[in-house]
């Protein structure tokens, strides 16, 4: 259960697209610059729990910031027009209410096309509530003028920002603003950097439009920008250079919006609020996620630099492209690459062909016949899990030195990979293939034999990924999953021409000792005799973790060639040290197999020197990159950090071991 003091923080820090109690706590306290300001928002606040609690809404529902600070708005902003009276607070009890239904059926309506839906709830309210203020005059309050309208005198360039950032909580002061700006960097570089140069950028188009910068400067819907720029450059997209250009033109986007939305809401002296910031990143956000922008944000964290982080963490560690596994055992040779030499041309160009060769040789004698070839008649194994879509086997193998010009691809199968793309296997043995269509198939089972039919020159394994069903298909990119070669496991990668590539060996026993259950315990005792323990718990999202008695958390997942680490939250502990000493585990029972992974930055250095890289890496993202190389000899794993044993018998670690310390199995 969530404490209702973290619940009621909450929305406070997720204004300026934060998620940290902390700072939500700051900003709460903040508001009561102007009492009526930070009693009415959090009354709202308090009447949306309370309203949520009563139709039974479950309790982490309201962990999505949105329902909370579309409220919190809105409370705010009755504050900062209206006197705090027993009427404006009945106004605010049916508001708030009002903007938490509303925010609910928004959100519902919106998530169909993946778009948050921001603080529109709040702009709708409050524009409800400004133009029923026309017939409640009697409750504006008599200091209103004191802070409704901005000071048109500049006493330097940035005093208008902190204005600006305080007007998103209704305290357009500089103090405000002053202590906002130092919380926003605080807890995020990047966040800090997009609301200056956005808020500046949005003044400078403004000021070459209207042809005032004084007015530009102090005009009072400003903060749109830094909004705007907040949300584009590092929350919803990803914190990258790119992404910095699309943020900027958003940004230039919404100075016009702003110009027009306040001529038209003059009318009724309805102020503008976020409808400008709303409109520009819900239509960014629509769009790219539409087309399945690559640098779109898909797991934000607490801070653009968390996302970044985890973002190129993932991209250096497993690759973007679609992955494989070898469609065969043993040893292979690479016969033909993407853009081959000979027929891998054109939209068939994503290719990879496979032969065996022994001394040098692909045949045994003189190479007469297709079953003198050592690739002839070899098992061919499933690459991926899918369905079988279509394939053809009735085609004879062809007599070395003739090819079948007609039917190139020869006997075939089609699988169709449970994320929707289609592997493509050509040239099988005739009646070799032993499934049929609406088979589904696992990663490494025997479907067929390598066979010499089609627009084949030798016995060979052909295989590709394509768009579509059809055979034929254009052809897509793709890496290979693992392989070994001289000794060395590379992952998601592709090997070159005339290399000779060895696949895995999966050892079924490791499997099951990385097979961890939901409630196990591991109990360690260190050189001091303290006994240590980590628990596997899973999240609300199915994601599962290590944690320890300071609730640290260490993420792992399993392949069925693989474990491994992938993201940890918390400070320094053994945890954190067990990530970097085996990031991956191979499922592999082989000596002296060498492998080289990536390490995320903050497994490295200090908070400080993390957070400086990750906000160069927005620019150069190759300074992220930090590879290490590990050994696996049968159940060790050891590598500059220190090193890991295993337990054959047993589930998990027997011995963790760095310069430092020693954790030793004991349960």
């Amino acid at each position: 259960m969530i404490k209702k003091a973290t619940l009621i923080f909450k929305p406070y820090s997720a204004l300026i697209f934060l998620d940290n109690k902390i700072a939500g706590a700051i900003l709460f306290a903040l508001s009561f610059l102007i009492p009526s300001v930070g009693i009415s928002g959090v009354f709202a606040v308090l009447i949306t729990i309370i309203f949520a609690e009563f139709i039974t809404l479950r309790e982490e529902v309201l962990e999505n910031g949105f329902y909370l600070y579309n409220s919190l708005l809105v409370g705010m902003g009755i504050g900062y027009i209206f006197s705090p009276t027993f009427l404006s607070f009945f106004l605010i009890l049916i508001l708030s209410s009002f903007t938490f239904l509303l925010s609910f059926i928004l959100y519902r309506l919106f998530s169909v096309y993946k778009i948050p839906i921001l603080s529109l709830p709040f702009s709708i309210i409050t524009i409800i509530a400004y133009l029923a203020s026309l017939k409640y005059s009697y409750l504006y309050s008599n200091l209103i003028n004191s802070h409704i309208a901005y000071d048109i005198h500049i006493y330097s360039l940035i005093d208008p920002f902190f204005r600006s950032l305080g007007t998103i909580f209704f305290l357009p002061n500089v103090l405000a603003g002053l202590i906002i700006s130092l919380i926003i960097l605080y807890f995020s570089r990047i966040t800090f950097f997009m609301g200056i140069i956005s808020f500046y950028l949005g003044i400078f188009i403004h000021s070459l439009l209207i042809s005032s910068f004084t007015q530009a400067l102090n005009d009072p819907y400003a903060f749109n920008y830094i909004l705007v720029g907040i949300a584009l450059g590092g929350i919803f997209l990803l914190p990258t250079l790119k992404n910095y250009i699309l943020a900027f033109l958003g940004v230039i986007m919404s100075v016009v919006i702003v110009d027009a939305m306040n001529v038209f809401f003059n009318y009724y002296a309805i102020p503008v609020f976020t409808i400008p910031f709303n409109t520009i990143v819900m239509m960014f956000i629509f769009v790219l996620s539409s087309i399945y922008y690559k640098e779109f944000n898909y797991n934000i964290k607490k801070t653009p630099e968390k996302s970044l982080s985890y973002y190129l963490s993932n991209i250096f560690r497993f690759g973007k492209d679609i992955k494989i596994a070898l469609p065969f055992s043993g040893e292979w040779y690479v016969y033909q690459t993407f853009n081959g030499e000979w027929t891998h041309k054109g939209k068939w160009k994503y290719a990879y062909d496979f032969i065996i060769k022994k001394d040098n040789k692909s045949y045994k004698d003189e190479g007469l016949y297709p079953s003198d070839y050592y690739s002839f008649g070899e098992s061919l194994l499933s690459p991926v899990n899918g369905y079988i879509v279509a394939l053809r086997d009735d085609l004879a193998d062809n007599i070395i030195g003739e090819v079948d010009r007609i039917n190139n691809w020869g006997n075939y199968i089609i699988i169709k990979n449970d994320a929707g793309y289609f592997v493509e296997i050509s040239h099988l043995m005739q009646y070799s293939i032993n499934v049929k269509v609406g088979d589904y198939v696992h990663q490494g089972q025997i479907i067929a034999k390598c066979g010499n039919s089609g627009y084949s020159p030798e016995p060979h394994i052909h295989i590709q990924l394509q768009k579509f069903a059809i055979l034929g298909s254009e052809t897509i990119p793709f890496v290979f999953s693992e392989y070994i070669k001289e000794n060395k496991l590379f992952y998601n990668s592709l090997p070159k021409k005339d290399e000779t590539i060895k696949s895995l060996i999966i050892d079924k026993s490791m499997q099951l000792r990385f097979n961890f259950i939901l409630d196990d315990v591991y109990k360690y005792i260190n050189e001091k005799d303290e006994e240590i323990e980590f628990k596997v718990n899973m999240n609300s999202f199915g994601e599962f973790y290590f944690t320890d008695k300071n609730s640290n958390k260490l993420y792992f997942y399993s392949t069925p060639s693989l474990f491994y680490f992938y993201n940890y939250e918390g400070n320094s502990s053994y945890l954190k040290e067990l990530f970097k000493l085996a990031p991956k585990i191979p499922f592999i029972n082989a000596k002296n197999i060498k492998y080289i992974d990536v390490l995320p930055i903050y497994l490295l250095h200090n908070k400080v020197k993390s957070s400086l890289i990750e906000f160069m890496s927005a620019f150069k993202p190759s300074i992220y990159k930090k590879e290490f190389s590990y050994n696996f000899n049968s159940l060790t794993l050891s590598s500059q950090f220190g090193t890991i044993k295993l337990n054959m018998y047993k589930k998990g670690f027997s011995q963790i071991q760095t310069k430092d310390f020693t954790l030793r199995r004991i349960d």
